[in-house]
């Protein structure tokens, strides 16, 4: 089973160094200290993105919004302590927040916690629902549920970042990359795969948050 991948984004090549020192105990790293280096090296393998706010070329809130679509969770990591700059960074897709100063113990910790809700092992659990990403099956109390292909990559976007609010722009990105649905095709397939959920026994997996999107709690209601 391949490790988990870590993309670092941080200007200071020193904190830089540090990080990869200590994250790459556990899992696999690369580093940019650019934003545009970031986006470069954004790639569908990476699992999570410890972005820095304060980069040289780009700010960071405008990466995190233009990573938003990818399947990595980000951690915002800056010296920023107002609440306007953290809340702007949540909306723009970020699933946690660490500001500097932090502890090394804190921040690897909050690493293993976004990590643990992922895929392990191919299979993303929440509650009695399992996804084996891997073997493209969905199952409730161990009783398969049988999902279409965009079915079953919303539900994978979603539980892969339990928390996460998706905008619909995003997910339609993700699920109709040959270009725009139409109008109201996410709502149908988010409905659907309620429905299937609900009948299988787990209600509630997905919470619509109005005006921003969708969103999986790290508990169903």
């Amino acid at each position: 089973m391949r490790r988990a991948k870590v993309l670092i984004v941080e200007d200071d090549v020193a904190l830089a160094d540090a990080l990869a020192r200590s994250i790459g105990r556990e899992y696999d790293t690369v580093v940019a200290h650019k934003g545009g280096d970031a986006l470069a090296l954004a790639t569908h393998d990476v699992d999570l993105i410890l972005l820095d706010l304060n980069l040289p070329d780009l700010d960071g809130i405008d990466v995190a919004e233009q990573l938003a679509a990818h399947a990595a969770d980000i951690v915002m990591l800056t010296a920023r302590s107002d609440v306007a700059s953290r809340v702007r960074g949540l909306y723009a897709g970020a699933a946690d927040y660490v500001s500097k100063p932090f502890a090394m113990d804190e921040l690897l910790a909050r690493i293993f916690a976004r990590l643990r809700g992922r895929a392990r092992g191919g299979v993303v659990r929440l509650g009695s629902l399992a996804l084996d990403v891997e073997g493209h099956a969905c199952t409730v109390d161990d009783v398969a549920v049988p999902l279409s292909a965009q079915e079953f990559e919303l539900l994978r976007l979603l539980l892969g970042q339990q928390g996460r609010v998706f905008a619909k722009a995003d997910l339609e990105a993700r699920l109709y990359e040959a270009g725009p649905p139409a109008s109201n095709a996410l709502e149908v397939v988010v409905s659907r795969l309620r429905k299937k959920l609900a009948d299988a026994g787990a209600e509630g997996v997905i919470d619509t948050v109005r005006g921003l999107g969708y969103v999986v709690r790290a508990a169903p209601r």
